[in-house]
């Protein structure tokens, strides 16, 4: 009798246990729910004359309609309306080609374009194991039209772009090739994906000069590597040309610096809530003359790159003021329909403090080129870059 009673005294507990459990989960629930309603109502409430819209459009518009292309235009809207030039929404090809960027590759067929004149793309080189190797383009030859587009009517950048597209897509070239006499033939090539050069160097009076596109995937590795066959070469001083980067990860910008500069803060990052995040470098180091060459492209960790340098005492800056950037941001998403969002979420401060928003660098050496010189800043003959001559200049005294 006394263990029938255990068990019905256990099963009550059981009960008991799982009524309160389910209690507790019911009024959590409800308290979520109505925490969300109360969040719902708030938002509905702000953003009247966006539902009002919506509703408007609903009932009386005669056209069709596409709710996904309303909820992206509102999204790029309520983005824009901060003011900032940094934060972007990006509908889902946006988003697509930005992870493109960011991982320093993309969909093509391995050339590089030599784009001087105005009715055809010039092939200045054909990447082995390419696409355009495998299809027989050669360097000369020249691409007048781009899926029965011509080139001189749809204009050379755009149709270096329609180049471009989807891996394992097919693109159509029709091609002339001057070094056997003229006439034109078809090639269709299938787009692989393509991995960019992001760190460049050569040497020139016996000074390094290395080239860094930009600060995303990869720049790490191949700026250590220039590095060093460019320090095992024995080269004298050492130039860094960031005009026209726009910038990159924070964390390929530190290693780079750290890499160059002795022990010392880099960059202090003051995020919403107030938290400071401060980055430093050790205290290996490259004592070499340096110089920096900027413009106006230079923004974000490229203007950070320079500030460093200079404020380090480390090398003089060349060039053009740069672009004025002081915030950092992060990307969130994908979202629901492959788009993100690209959104400030931190100041930063140079190795001294110093915010460069809307001020930028100014060059220790101004130097600045024509509208013509500029648009071939980084595939120039170096003779004809007068301010790479003007580092080169100020490095070796000559």
């Amino acid at each position: 009798m006394k263990k029938r009673i255990n068990l019905i005294t256990v099963a009550v507990l059981m009960a008991l246990t799982g009524l309160v459990t389910y209690v507790i989960t019911f009024f959590s629930v409800s308290e979520g729910l109505s925490g969300q309603l109360d969040t719902y109502s708030r938002h509905r409430e702000e953003l009247k004359t966006f539902f009002d819209t919506l509703d408007y459009i609903d009932s009386n518009f005669i056209g069709e309609s596409n709710r996904e292309k309303q909820a992206q235009g509102a999204a790029a809207g309520l983005v824009a309306s901060l003011g900032d030039p940094w934060s972007v929404f990006l509908d889902p090809e946006a988003n697509l080609i930005y992870g493109n960027n960011l991982a320093n590759s993309y969909a093509g067929i391995g050339i590089q374009a030599d784009l001087t004149q105005s009715d055809c793309i010039v092939v200045a080189e054909v990447l082995p194991g390419s696409a355009a190797e495998e299809g027989d383009i050669r360097v000369g030859d020249r691409i007048t039209h781009v899926d029965s587009v011509s080139v001189a009517e749809a204009g050379v950048n755009a149709a270096v772009e329609m180049i471009s597209g989807e891996e394992y897509t097919t693109v159509k070239l029709t091609v002339e090739r001057p070094s056997e006499g003229g006439g034109s033939f078809e090639r269709e090539l299938v787009r692989q994906t393509v991995l960019r050069d992001v760190v460049t160097s050569s040497i020139i009076q016996n000074i390094g000069v290395v080239k860094i596109s930009n600060f995303n995937d990869r720049s790490n590795d191949e700026f250590d590597r220039h590095m060093r066959n460019l320090l095992d070469a024995g080269v004298k001083g050492l130039i860094f040309d960031v005009r026209d980067n726009p910038g990159g990860n924070l964390a390929m910008l530190e290693h780079m610096l750290d890499a160059l500069l002795p022990e010392g803060t880099l960059v202090t990052l003051r995020y919403k809530d107030g938290t400071v995040d401060v980055r430093t470098s050790a205290a290996n180091c490259v004592e070499l003359p340096m110089a920096v060459l900027i413009n106006g492209g230079s923004v974000s960790a490229a203007e950070l790159f320079a500030a460093d340098l200079k404020e380090f005492g480390w090398a003089t800056l060349v060039g053009e003021p740069t672009g004025g950037k002081g915030y950092a941001q992060e990307t969130f998403g994908p979202l629901s329909d492959g788009s993100a969002l690209h959104l400030s979420t931190s100041e930063y401060f140079s190795s001294k403090g110093v915010s460069l928003a809307g001020s930028g660098l100014s060059p220790d050496a101004p130097v600045e080129l024509s509208e013509d010189e500029r648009q071939y800043v980084g595939s120039m003959d170096p003779a004809a870059d007068r301010q790479l001559a003007a580092a080169l200049e100020i490095l070796t005294g000559a």
